[in-house]
């Protein structure tokens, strides 16, 4: 909630450098705050702001007109194997995220990721058994032109996450192996936000 008089003003960095671009909202501030503007068109009017002021989406093209640059350098980029089952689950993350249509016939880019993971028993009880887990993975990820054989970018991701232990040792596999699986969902997840900043970046 806005709680000034003045309508808010929007500041983004120009594409190419220089001072930051400020855009105002229009006269339809004072509607929206004595109630007289539906928020549907609100979204709308700050839609077409953030157009004006320069902002280019991350997977979408400009004007809805396509797919992004990043989202095409994603589609180049072949996905190497990863170790061990959580590596599989890791890479089958990547390829449902990076390249959907399937790995490319010709790619550009190839993305190696190496993934370590660690569990600790915590909330140790009296009789030395542990109450609670906890799950740290860490991956790290090199992209590599394929043409030139350098390395574009690399990096890491880190995840921790604690799940409760009982008495049933199946119980525990199954917890364990759930906060697994959400780690290596959310690691995949920003992989491809870190690829998307660095090709939106690149094409800029």
């Amino acid at each position: 909630m806005w709680c000034c008089n003045e309508p808010p003003t929007l500041t983004l960095p120009r594409k190419a450098g220089g001072n930051p671009t400020s855009c105002s909202l229009p006269p339809l501030w004072g509607r929206v705050r004595a109630g007289g503007a539906p928020s549907a068109l609100l979204m709308i009017v700050f839609v077409f702001l953030l157009s004006a002021c320069g902002f280019q989406p991350l997977y979408g093209g400009r004007g809805g007109g396509g797919p992004s640059a990043a989202v095409e350098a994603m589609a180049e980029t072949r996905i190497a194997l990863i170790a061990d089952r959580p590596g599989q689950e890791l890479r089958n993350n990547l390829l449902d995220r990076l390249t959907p249509r399937g790995q490319p016939a010709r790619p550009r880019y190839e993305l190696t990721v190496s993934l370590a993971e660690r569990r600790d028993n915590l909330g140790i009880a009296r009789d030395d058994s542990a109450t609670y887990g906890r799950l740290t993975m860490t991956a790290s990820f090199t992209l590599r032109e394929l043409a030139s054989g350098q390395a574009v970018l690399t990096g890491q991701s880190r995840w921790v996450n604690g799940f409760s232990m009982v008495v049933s040792h199946f119980a525990n596999l199954a917890s364990e192996a759930g906060a697994r699986s959400q780690g290596l969902r959310e690691i995949s997840d920003d992989i491809r936000q870190q690829l998307g900043l660095h090709f939106t970046k690149a094409a800029s």
